[in-house]
């Protein structure tokens, strides 16, 4: 996964940052229009471009945070397996597997854990 490169927002500096026009349509309503002044540095665009950066950055990082937690659930079950197996003195015959699902499995004896994607035999 590529690392995600920030953008470093930035707003605009100008003489009136807060001020607006406000210009009366006639109906009840009035359209809003920035009336900054000068503006003395522009600030980060803000476009689809823009936000579509953001939401990729999102969403690969959600998709890596997953992939880290199903690793690390992996590998706590197996530290616990051969924890157990050696402080009851198994040495032989100890295996994992690991498996999202049993499509095509046919368990004959023991259940299978769907939340904890382990069998229980």
């Amino acid at each position: 996964m590529n690392s995600y490169e920030r953008i470093f927002f930035k707003d605009d500096i100008s003489e009136y940052p807060n001020r607006v026009r406000l210009t009366d349509l006639g109906d009840g309503t009035f359209k809003i229009v920035p009336e900054k002044g000068e503006i003395f540095e522009h600030g980060t665009p803000h476009s689809a471009n823009t936000m579509n950066h953001l939401d990729e950055g999102i969403y690969k990082s959600s998709l890596q945070a997953k992939t880290n937690k199903d690793d690390i659930t992996s590998l706590a079950v197996e530290v616990a397996i051969l924890k157990n197996a050696s402080l009851n003195n198994i040495t032989h015959n100890i295996f994992i597997v690991n498996f999202a699902n049993m499509d095509s499995i046919e368990l004959v004896n023991g259940v299978y854990d769907e939340t904890q994607k382990r069998l229980v035999i």
